[in-house]
């Protein structure tokens, strides 16, 4: 009996053994040729201008198709609440999904999703992906949740040195600045004087709908950070001061900032219809020589050569540098690693291992090379400095949009590939190099953002309260004044609803690094 027993435990272990092997077998070979025999995907992305599956119009994805041997069909995100229809999806399970692409400023939304338990846990199987192995860690480190990760991350465009990127600044018609006999403005008294002789020269004759700075209530906030801000101290979000993080809306700074605008206001010298502007306002007023500068950003240069064109075609204009006051001037860019896409796989997902696979083989060097920027000879010639230098407008026609296919990117897209997509127009060429190079000295960088995911989530109500707190207190001031004691009142309102929860979870995280 008990030599039957002994010989029934063996059958046992031993059919232990092949179920044990078998769900081995599955999840590696096993799981390679499920993977392999799904040839169609779905993916969930952000509102786009035009239709990614359309092979006209983006003819990136016909190409990935074809190389990859997978189809991909995209779904999009409203342009009006995005994340509500996220939200609402995510919450019924996301099942129609193989992926979703988020926006890389939504970092709150995806730490939510993975504390929830919506998404698959990539960082428990990220190192049987070699190709992956390329994205940057500190892409990696921002989407932390607790000990693993749930995303892949795509970089937003870094500067020349590979580690901080401005947008733009003010932007101001040179040719009306060649009828005044004058330069764009490197110091803030040189811009106030400027703005003050467009205004009384009046040179367009314009007469009551002159105006010499023309921006929306937004674009307050942009003047702090860009153009402006520098000049006062305040141009980052937070600035490390005896290793804390202290938030502009504290400072002195920020105090003689609105002080400042609001001089300009009463004088006439900002737009007065500045707190009900759009963007089509401004753009309207700019273009139809009512304004002799604005705020703007590089990648836009090439909409407006083409507006004036058509409006006015002996128009000429040029961003001018962050404005100086007492050896003090600044823009604020993001760390090194700022996120643009964020690449997440629903955890109830069918096809995690085929869309695995799939993002994984995007990422091969020669695939994802040949998907940004194309073929040599074809889209890109290369230079005897090595530099590449896109063919138009055929570069334009076959990668303009290669971009929105991102899942994903390896360092060689910031510091060299990507410089190739920026030629892919000459004036904006010209207006990136203008900002990022010509006055990339003046590029300060907010060492808040490089603040992990459940950062982001621990703060996402105190930041959206501080937002719009901050916003309509700066717009009230420039519109209508700002004593010390209301200022002191709003600081100590903005502490006591979101500034203090704000300081103390990045400076928490800051302090641990």
């Amino acid at each position: 009996m008990k030599e039957r027993n002994s010989v029934l435990k063996r059958i046992i272990v031993f059919s232990f053994l092949i179920v044990f092997a078998a769900a081995a077998v599955y999840a590696s070979g096993g799981a390679q040729s499920q993977a392999a025999a799904v040839t169609e995907l779905k993916c969930l992305t952000g509102y786009k201008a035009s239709d990614m599956n359309d092979p006209k119009a983006n003819p990136v994805g016909q190409w990935l198709d074809s190389v990859t041997g997978v189809k991909v069909t995209y779904d999009y995100l409203p342009a009006d609440s995005p994340l509500d229809k996220l939200n609402a999806i995510m919450a019924s399970g996301a099942s129609d999904y193989d992926f979703i692409s988020m926006a890389g400023g939504w970092k709150d939304r995806y730490a939510e999703y993975a504390i929830q338990g919506a998404l698959l846990d990539i960082g428990a199987i990220f190192k049987n992906y070699p190709n992956m192995q390329a994205i940057p860690k500190g892409l990696t480190d921002q989407l932390m949740v607790g000990n693993t990760f749930y995303g892949l991350g795509s970089l937003s465009p870094s500067g020349p040195d590979g580690y901080a990127n401005a947008d733009g600044f003010m932007l101001w018609r040179t040719d009306i600045l060649n009828m005044m006999g004058r330069k764009m403005p490197t110091t803030l008294d040189d811009f106030t004087n400027l703005l003050q002789t467009y205004k009384d020269q009046d040179p367009m004759k314009n007469g009551a709908t002159n105006v010499p700075l023309t921006i929306t209530g937004d674009d307050i906030g942009n003047l702090r950070g860009s153009s402006i801000g520098g000049a006062f101290g305040v141009e980052l979000d937070w600035k490390d001061q005896g290793g804390t993080l202290v938030p502009y809306q504290t400072q002195q700074g920020f105090f003689e900032f609105l002080q400042y605008l609001n001089d300009l206001y009463n004088r006439g010298l900002i737009d007065r219809e500045m707190p009900t502007n759009n963007s089509a306002a401004i753009n309207q007023k700019f273009s139809t020589n009512k304004a002799l500068a604005r705020v703007d950003y590089w990648w836009d240069i090439p909409s407006q050569v083409a507006t004036f064109k058509t409006a006015y075609p002996s128009a000429t204009f040029e961003f001018s540098q962050p404005l100086e006051r007492n050896g003090m001037a600044g823009a604020q860019a993001a760390a090194k690693n700022p996120l643009d896409i964020i690449t997440v796989i629903p955890k109830g997902a069918k096809n995690w291992q085929a869309t695995m696979a799939y993002l994984d083989k995007k990422m091969d060097p020669a695939i994802f090379k040949e998907m940004v920027i194309g073929k040599e000879g074809e889209t890109y010639t290369v230079d005897s400095s090595g530099q590449l230098n896109p063919i138009l407008p055929t570069f334009f026609d076959l990668r303009g949009n290669a971009n929105w296919y991102l899942t994903g990117t390896p360092p060689e897209y910031n510091t060299y590939w990507w410089q190739a997509r920026a030629r892919k127009d000459l004036n904006q060429l010209a207006a990136y190099i203008q900002v990022n190079y010509t006055y990339g000295n003046f590029i300060h960088v907010n060492p808040a953002s490089p603040a992990p995911a459940t950062v982001f989530l621990q703060i996402a109500t105190a930041s959206s309260l501080s937002s719009n707190m901050t916003r309509d207190f700066m717009i009230n001031s420039v519109v209508s004044g700002v004593t010390k004691a209301q200022f002191d009142s709003f600081v100590s309102d903005w502490k006591a609803q979101c500034g203090d929860a704000l300081s103390k979870a990045y400076n928490d995280w800051y302090k641990s690094l």
